[in-house]
């Protein structure tokens, strides 16, 4: 399989990842790809980001001019450097815009604004920041980070700030992020603010936002015997305005917006059985959030009969949304558990369940192996049932829903040849909608195969195609259909050619077609001279939509034009 097939899928479809968050520890420092130092190394890490947005927007008198094009450019520096007991880490983040302004009865315009609210700087076309800055240590059993970090406690319910590159997240906690190890006893404190990414490594930066530095105090504490017990408390109080000095404690002058109390267990080799379980409950003291508290619990179990493993999983949801009410609004989450949901078939509409307040429901999976040593062949089944009885955020339905979802897929593996092939059924039945009309229903199916044709020569196919039917709504939306395919052709060990198609007629996709209003079109050269080094260039366009990786969501636009990258670790 080709690493680079996954950046073309993202831009039709997001990307599957595990539900199950697992048991986080925290992370040693803001990017673990730039590596860790040891020996007195240093490691940097350097993305350089062109990009040419193209417009089909035109001006009356010029209907020939592409007056609205305009070029972006993106850069980020990472550098860590010190000894095996002491990490010192830089990131710094610059973006610049060109063919951006222009005179209009002799006043300077800009068509697009660079900064937001709370943002300025000396040129309205370019930025410069320190996004990450940390400084971490390690003696005996204690470890620890001043500065920025990533924290999860248990499976994600509490506290869940992490990066995730698949939407273009990389928020980190700014503050103190410390580990103490004990025999069989784990400790972890986090005290810090959020530090939201301003600066967007693959979306366009327009109207880039102040910092909203969401204050975070946890503590987690961990006993690994014959059970792995966990319990933690996380209190929460939210920013709602930038300060004017730059603050970064503007947060701590609220009162307490909201805290949770959790426990967790998991027991390895019960029987035939591995179990695991979380509960949270949650209070709640902002005036913004219409209730006064909430609660959630996960738990599964896994058995392994013959060659085979069954998953049995379930969750149950009520007002724990509420944790991310503030700093969805920056495009990320404070918290965020096992979604048990097939996240590359989320749409507009399921999305709101899966960002539910009052969602419960349970899964099963079996996965089968019937392969040799010399042939994986791995078929899976998945049933997922959840009832959604909330109304209120982005839902369509003005009543509860019980959701049926049916996966189906199969992993084949032969020396070089590859299938991965998924298909799947949902329906989102309300309660309202007549036996004639049962809600909304998704059909999908995604495909990839890898096919060597020489020794120097590989291709890899990955179709993906969505049919979704709307239900019955108070604003009645249009059936859509979307269709992506993308061909890889790998030559050698160095290059990769893709070509990528798509069609949506969606009505909600905000953007336009490159081919024609529904159909888009592009292709991406990709040149790898060494395993430190990625230079890709791409043209044509992508289509924008929801995209959904470890239980967040986020709505991320679309794009038409040239761009170029470098990525180099050092």
């Amino acid at each position: 399989m080709f690493s680079s097939i996954l950046t073309v899928l993202s831009l039709g479809s997001a990307l599957s990842r595990a539900e199950d968050l697992g048991e986080f520890t925290a992370a040693t420092g803001p990017a673990p790809e730039a590596g860790s130092l040891q020996g007195g190394a240093t490691h940097g890490l350097e993305e350089f980001r062109f990009r040419h947005y193209a417009s089909s927007d035109r001006l009356p008198a010029f209907p020939d001019e592409p007056v609205f094009d305009y070029e972006e450019v993106v850069q980020r520096l990472q550098i860590s450097g010190g000894s095996s007991f002491l990490t010192l880490g830089i990131q710094g983040d610059a973006v610049a815009l060109f063919s951006n302004e222009y005179v209009l009865d002799g006043e300077r315009e800009f068509e697009r604004p660079l900064w937001g609210e709370g943002l300025e700087g000396p040129h309205p076309n370019w930025w410069f920041g320190i996004e990450k800055l940390w400084l971490q240590g390690q003696q005996g059993g204690l470890s620890w980070t001043v500065g920025d970090t990533y924290a999860a406690f248990g499976k994600g319910l509490a506290l869940n700030v992490v990066k995730n590159t698949d939407i273009d997240v990389d928020t980190s906690l700014r503050g103190v992020h410390a580990t103490l190890v004990a025999s069989d006893v784990e400790l972890r404190l986090v005290e810090a603010v959020a530090n939201p990414q301003q600066m967007r490594l693959e979306n366009p930066n327009v109207a880039m936002q102040a910092d909203l530095p969401h204050a975070v105090h946890g503590l987690r504490a961990d006993w690994y015997g014959r059970a792995h017990l966990g319990a933690h408390g996380v209190v929460y109080q939210f920013a709602r305005e930038v300060d004017p000095l730059g603050s970064p404690t503007v947060a701590w002058r609220s009162g307490l917006d909201a805290a949770v109390a959790g426990v967790s267990a998991e027991v390895a080799s019960v029987g035939p059985l591995d179990l695991a379980a979380e509960a949270d409950w949650v209070a709640y003291g902002a005036p913004e959030v219409p209730e006064a508290s909430g609660g959630a619990v996960y738990a599964s179990a896994t058995a392994y009969p013959g060659r085979s493993s069954l998953l049995l999983e379930g969750k149950y949801y009520k007002n724990t949304e509420y944790l991310n009410q503030f700093s969805g609004l920056q495009g990320y989450e404070m918290a965020a558990g096992p979604s048990l949901e097939y996240e590359r078939a989320i749409t507009e509409d399921s999305s709101a369940t899966l960002n539910s307040n009052d969602v419960g429901g349970a899964r099963a999976r079996l996965d089968m192996n019937f392969g040799t040593e010399a042939e994986v062949v791995s078929p899976y089944v998945s049933v997922l049932a959840l009832r959604d009885a909330d109304l209120g955020g982005v839902h369509f339905n003005d009543t509860p829903e019980t959701v049926l979802h049916g996966v189906g897929g199969i992993t084949w593996i032969k020396g070089d040849l590859h299938l991965l092939a998924n298909a799947g059924y949902r329906m989102d039945a309300r309660d309202d909608a007549p036996a004639a009309n049962a809600g909304d229903t998704t059909i999908h199916a995604d495909v990839s195969f890898t096919l060597p044709v020489t020794h120097n020569l590989a291709l890899e196919f990955a179709p993906n195609v969505l049919r979704y039917h709307w239900g019955e709504n108070p604003v009645q939306q249009t059936d859509y259909t979307d269709i992506s395919n993308t061909l890889a052709v790998k030559v050698g060990a160095s290059w990769i050619v893709l070509l990528y198609t798509d069609f949506s007629d969606n009505e909600l996709v905000n953007s336009t077609g490159n081919l024609s209003e529904n159909v888009y079109g592009a292709a991406e050269v990709q040149w790898q001279p060494t395993s430190a080094i990625t230079m890709k260039v791409f043209y044509g366009a992508y289509r924008s939509g929801i995209r959904c990786a470890g239980g967040q969501c986020r709505t991320l636009p679309g794009f038409s034009g040239a761009r170029a990258s470098l990525t180099a670790n050092f």
